[in-house]
């Protein structure tokens, strides 16, 4: 087999909801004792597969994304589990239908593991370039402890052989049938063991056995690693073990559980890209990642110029956690969690025309009239401006415009609502006009104005024929072209 050039990490990128909880209405909600800090909250229209598509997109920048040659999609929340979620972050990705695709579920592990099984995909030659993604977004127990510790997010690494910023060393992995957090499929919320107990004979001891093999296997002192980005649900832990594995203290990046709480999945990856920010060229970076056994990897920084280029292709999470806001009260936590079971409008629905029609619905295609040049959306056999038939050319709208008109609906799926969605016929970047609803607004009446500039977002609509119905909403700029450089 020919040799190839390093493989690893090409761009990264995330993704934070615009939301935060202080952990203080938590505790005021229920009289507990307050920790400091937030967790992030995904709105009630976002879930794990549309906090992947933001992700990949803050992953891919202006990359053709017809280079990808496969997405895996690592998540303990998966929407689907007799459909594989990651067919549909592709679609709204618009990456190519010959493409490798994978959901890797049921472990907090799975991120990790997703990396290191792009790293064998490549190594083998069956692909140059492949999208891991990591999205959780957990329903906490409410009254329960668990509601200070779990926050909603995303993240992404483009593995690839190519343009190669940090390089795979290599890894070393442990099974282990641990008890450690727990759900069964009758389950709504997570179980958990004595805590004690998981993190001596489940974490302590499976993150030092995969380090020790790793480093062995790489005839590595593991006192020269520069950063070492480590999976730990409490701060204390990532210290702790990282010490015992032979990390210099000054080493360890301080996991971002404070401040936006655990992401699940996308939590380790989180760690790592704020461990990366300042590496210098030839750095040891070490990853460690756990769930029912542990993931160690070991990268090495090729070019600090190099890496120091790519903060300018994404929002990072430094860029998306500067733009959050708080929310005001504990019930609107509730709210966008969905965690009060009621009675809901279901609307009626087409499968098959999401499948027939996902070129426009999920890919945001439409078209361009060849007889009098004119965009339009969705796409249709006649031109509404000339009447030309069967005469256009398929194109990529742009995911930027400014509201043509809007209306403000307090009746949304048939529920009253006394805060108004914005409904909003939007002229696109480059040409074409949709409608669609606002989304990610406080205070519409107060916010929303004709010229206003939105950007598109793929999000959750509703459940009709019991299939999820996604589509794409609109929503104020989230960030009027600042990079994570400039957001520091």
């Amino acid at each position: 087999m020919k040799k190839m050039d390093s493989i690893g990490i090409v761009r990264y990128g995330a993704y934070m909801p615009k939301y935060l909880l202080d952990r203080k209405k938590i505790a005021e909600a229920w009289d507990f004792p307050s920790i400091p800090g937030g967790i992030s909250v995904s709105n009630s229209d976002e879930d794990t597969i549309t906090m992947a598509v933001e992700a990949g997109l803050d992953c891919l920048g202006e990359l053709n994304p017809s280079g990808v040659d496969g997405l895996y999609f690592a998540t303990t929340t998966p929407p689907y589990t007799e459909k594989q979620n990651a067919t549909v972050i592709a679609n709204a990705l618009d990456l190519r239908n010959d493409i490798i695709t994978m959901d890797i579920t049921d472990s907090t592990r799975g991120s990790s593991i997703a990396v290191a099984r792009a790293y064998e995909t490549i190594q083998s030659g069956n692909a140059n370039l492949i999208l891991v993604i990591a999205a959780d977004t957990q329903k906490p127990m409410p009254e329960s402890m668990f509601e200070y510790q779990y926050g909603d997010g995303a993240a992404a690494l483009l593995i690839g052989n190519k343009d190669v910023v940090l390089s795979i060393l290599g890894y070393a992995s442990t099974a282990d049938n641990v008890i450690g957090p727990w759900k069964r499929a009758t389950d709504e919320y997570i179980r958990q063991f004595e805590g004690k107990h998981e993190g001596l004979y489940g974490y302590s001891r499976n993150m030092l056995a995969a380090f020790k093999a790793l480093f062995k296997k790489l005839e590595i002192d593991p006192s020269t690693v520069r950063k070492a980005a480590l999976y730990a649900t409490d701060p204390r832990m990532a210290s702790s073990i990282g010490k015992k594995i032979g990390f210099k203290s000054k080493a360890i990046e301080g996991v971002p559980f404070l401040e936006f709480g655990n992401t699940g999945n996308a939590f380790a990856l989180m760690t790592f890209m704020l461990a990366i920010k300042r590496a210098r060229t030839d750095d040891l970076i070490a990853f460690g990642n756990y769930g029912d056994g542990a993931d160690a990897i070991l990268f090495k920084v090729l070019d600090k110029t190099a890496l120091l280029e790519l903060r300018k292709f994404s929002h990072g999470i430094v860029g998306y956690k500067n733009t959050m806001i708080p929310l005001k009260s504990y019930p609107a936590y509730i709210a966008k969690k969905k965690l009060l079971t009621t009675d809901r409008y279901t609307r009626k629905a087409s499968p098959v025309r999401s499948w027939r029609d996902e070129k426009f619905l999920y890919r945001l295609y439409g078209m361009k009239c060849k007889n009098c040049g004119i965009v339009q959306y969705p796409i249709q056999r006649a031109c509404f401006e000339c009447g030309a038939k069967d005469n256009n050319e398929e194109i990529k709208m742009q995911r930027t415009g400014k509201i043509f008109t809007y209306t403000l609906d307090h009746l949304v799926g048939g529920v009253y609502y006394d805060t108004p969605t914005p409904r909003c016929v939007i002229d696109l970047d480059g040409g074409g006009r949709i409608l669609c609803d606002m989304t990610d607004v406080e205070n519409p009446e107060e916010v929303v104005h004709i010229g206003m500039d939105v950007e598109l977002c793929f999000r959750f609509m509703h459940p009709g024929a019991n299939f999820n119905n996604y589509y794409w909403k609109c929503k104020p700029i989230r960030f009027p072209n600042i990079t994570e450089e400039d957001e520091e």
